[in-house]
């Protein structure tokens, strides 16, 4: 066990002494990590006899009011889902600590390497939509200005060089085209729900049940922005780009299939149309500029998108 989880564990007593548990009992092994110049954050499984928790600790960045914001729309959500959010039994705000139920099964992006992909899509519709559900907000008239402005200030960026991307005359020429579309999402109704927030693929655990993890959650928004943040992953690393429609974002029987287990709004909600455009171009400009310093997982990412935006726009 390296430094970071030896540390995490350090923190283990106190978290099993909320929950009644002698904490010498109980075996952990690393299952998730992340140790960057951003993040410092290890993710444990904590086994006894035939029980099996998890205990994440985020070491860093410090961000205390973020993880009780997570930490909450994670309890919120369990007590409401019979199965599909995992409950949470131990909390050290202070630390940005849990301990947690352990959720089975393989990750999205694996599962839908694994066959019937239509299947892992309905399936992932239909755990949103239930999560939705459980911070279902008011309906509202879309604004698509607060997207498209920050669209605006981003290719500003670009302009000034104070940010740069990948093949940047194709990026504003994608951009701009998104842009112009700005009438078409306008003065039409969208649904509000408290958001996941990070919704990709990894964070959907498709098991004997489907559960999901690693909340962000938020005021409630659009529900385009969770839909567009997980159709736009699935779409640049699992879809056939071949047979995306012209100007569509997935191939049809996905996006489809998404729509039968997602029934809060349809897939011609302007909150989804929009967002999902957005999101691709996010993943883009959220890229190394320098080729030569993508890793392996943002190099099969831009692969992707280089693929796929000629079909998504496909004027450029």
């Amino acid at each position: 066990m390296d430094a970071l989880a030896t540390e995490a564990m350090g923190l283990w007593p106190e978290l099993a002494s909320q929950m009644g548990e002698d904490p010498g009992s109980w075996t952990a092994k690393v299952i998730a990590k992340r140790s960057d110049s951003r993040v410092q954050m290890v993710v444990l499984s904590l086994n006894k006899a035939d029980q099996r928790l998890v205990l994440k600790w985020q070491k860093s960045p410090i961000a205390t009011e973020d993880f009780a914001k997570s930490i909450h729309v994670q309890i919120q959500a369990a007590e409401v889902f019979e199965t599909g959010v995992p409950a949470v039994h131990a909390i050290d705000l202070e630390r940005q600590a849990c301990v947690m139920d352990f959720a089975g099964g393989l990750p999205l992006a694996v599962a839908i390497q694994n066959g019937k992909p239509e299947e892992k899509l309905q399936q992932a519709g239909q755990w949103l939509d239930r999560f939705h559900r459980t911070g279902l907000a008011e309906p509202r008239v879309f604004q698509p200005k607060y997207t498209i402005n920050y669209l605006r200030q981003i290719l500003t960026e670009i302009n000034q060089g104070i940010r740069t991307v990948l093949d940047r005359s194709q990026f504003e020429q994608c951009a701009a085209a998104l842009i112009d579309r700005q009438p078409v999402f306008e003065g039409r109704v969208t649904q509000a729900a408290t958001p996941h927030g990070d919704l990709h693929m990894r964070n959907l655990i498709m098991g004997e049940v489907v559960t999901g993890i690693d909340f962000r959650g938020g005021n409630p928004v659009p529900v385009g922005h969770d839909i567009g943040r997980l159709l736009a992953d699935v779409a640049i690393l699992r879809a056939d780009h071949a047979t995306v429609p012209p100007g569509q974002v997935l191939p049809s029987p996905l996006m489809d299939a998404f729509f039968a287990g997602y029934t809060l709004v349809g897939p011609e909600d302007p909150s989804v149309q929009l967002l999902m455009r957005h999101r691709f171009l996010a993943e883009w400009w959220g890229l190394p500029a320098d080729i030569d310093r993508l890793s392996m997982a943002q190099f099969r990412r831009w692969q992707g998108i280089q693929s796929l935006y000629p079909r998504i726009f496909p004027a450029v």
